[in-house]
């Protein structure tokens, strides 16, 4: 069995403080924290991962494989979903986090599962990309649709 993802650590090292600038590197690697968050992982949630990092235009121009690899190393140098997101942050644009809030959702949706640490993920999400509350469930609504089909 899979061992649960400590979502906030509750140690920081000098490790851990390190903050990605390239703004497709901070997107995969959020999409990677989203991933990893899951106790339920298997296709359902690879198969739209790889399918945002293949074909979103934040990607184009890069190795899908490569920026999949570096954003494993940042999650393990990171050493939980929340310092990983917040290595990121600073590097996604205004306009670029809502559409990848729900590139997140997409991917923790997938499986038609939340689990609490999916939850603990999407409240932070919500929290560190400003997106509302009505927004944030009207979005989750939606997703929870399209994955019924």
């Amino acid at each position: 069995m899979k061992e649960p993802v400590n979502f906030f650590p509750t140690q920081t090292s000098a490790a851990t403080a390190f903050h990605i600038s390239d703004e497709a590197e901070a997107c995969a690697a959020v999409l990677v924290a989203c991933l990893r968050a899951s106790e339920i992982y298997g296709m359902t949630e690879n198969s739209n991962f790889y399918t945002s990092i293949r074909s979103r235009n934040i990607f184009k121009g890069h190795d899908a494989m490569a920026l999949i690899e570096l954003a494993g190393r940042y999650f393990e140098q990171a050493g939980s979903p929340a310092a990983l997101i917040d290595a990121a942050i600073g590097a996604i644009r205004e306009q670029t986090r809502l559409p990848l809030f729900c590139h997140c959702l997409d991917v923790i949706l997938s499986d038609g599962v939340v689990t609490p640490q999916e939850n603990r993920i999407f409240v932070y999400l919500k929290s560190r990309f400003n997106v509302g509350e009505e927004l944030a469930w009207k979005a989750m609504e939606v997703l929870l649709a399209k994955n019924q089909l």
